[in-house]
């Protein structure tokens, strides 16, 4: 049973993800969606509790499963009996919860939804983007709450196209990605230095690794020189619209680890479209 987590916190940035994961299961063929809602207390509510605290604190809980609850079963209405909807709860803070769920390895797939730039309300699964996609040993979909699902068809992979590393994961998931023919990966090489111009006899073997890897997808090779990697980003797709994003993992990447905090905020709040970071 191939398995979508999706944290929700009842912001619009949630419901907004919620959304595009029901569309996502549908387009690629999922077939079991869990709800995850924590109800860690900080330590100072656990070191100084009040009778007051405990009665509102268990008020709001039952309120949050009567709202998870609902969610659910509105999911259950869309999609039954094709896709399963479940719901968790949990104790611990939103990455242990997490953490602990993917332990059983059934997970293929976490959904997290992210305030855009300018985004009012706040989410607090948003602020905690970056450290679940770190942690997670599997691929993470981020969905911006500007952002609606459409039919994937144009994907945009950015790259380092010195370092063919990334090559065996993006044939892995271009397997998956193009059971749809009229589907297209672009892939990006943001160098400010304009390697790409002089096209030596390493870069010339590079490009033929690539293009002989993606032989049996539609594929086209851009390059731009963009000094800021994440507006190369947005500037390429003002002029070649793309339905989703794709963050290759490791030191090649354009997120490079995801140690580089404000790189990664700066793609997540900026891009207006949903980023699936491979970890698989």
């Amino acid at each position: 049973m191939k398995t979508i987590l999706i944290p929700v916190d009842f912001t619009s940035t949630s419901d907004n993800a919620l959304e595009f994961a029901l569309a996502w299961c549908r387009d690629f063929e999922y077939n079991h969606i869990i709800l995850l809602k924590t109800f860690h207390a900080s330590i100072f509510e656990n070191i100084l509790p009040s009778t007051e605290y405990i009665h509102v604190s268990q008020e709001h809980r039952k309120d949050d499963m009567e709202m998870l609850r609902k969610r659910s079963q509105i999911f259950i209405d869309q999609s039954a009996p094709v896709i399963k909807v479940s719901i968790v709860a949990s104790e611990k803070t939103l990455l242990h919860s997490i953490i602990d769920m993917l332990e059983g390895g059934k997970i293929e797939l976490i959904v997290l939804g992210s305030d855009h730039i300018g985004h009012t309300e706040k989410s607090f699964i948003s602020s905690q983007i970056i450290e679940i996609a770190k942690a997670s040993p599997v691929n993470v979909l981020i969905v911006p709450s500007t952002s609606k699902f459409q039919v994937i068809q144009k994907v945009l992979v950015p790259v380092d196209i010195q370092s063919m590393g990334f090559l065996e994961r993006l044939e892995k998931f271009g397997v998956k990605l193009t059971k749809r023919p009229d589907r297209e990966l672009m892939i990006l090489n943001v160098d400010a230095n304009e390697n790409y111009l002089v096209r030596d006899e390493a870069f010339e073997r590079n490009e033929n690794s690539l293009h002989s890897y993606l032989k049996n997808f539609q594929h086209e090779v851009y390059y731009a020189n963009d000094k800021n990697i994440i507006q190369g980003i947005i500037n390429f797709l003002n002029k070649h619209p793309a339905d989703l994003i794709v963050a290759l993992p490791g030191k090649h990447s354009f997120l490079y680890s995801l140690t580089h905090k404000s790189i990664s905020e700066a793609l997540y709040r900026d891009a207006p479209k949903p980023v699936l970071i491979l970890k698989q």
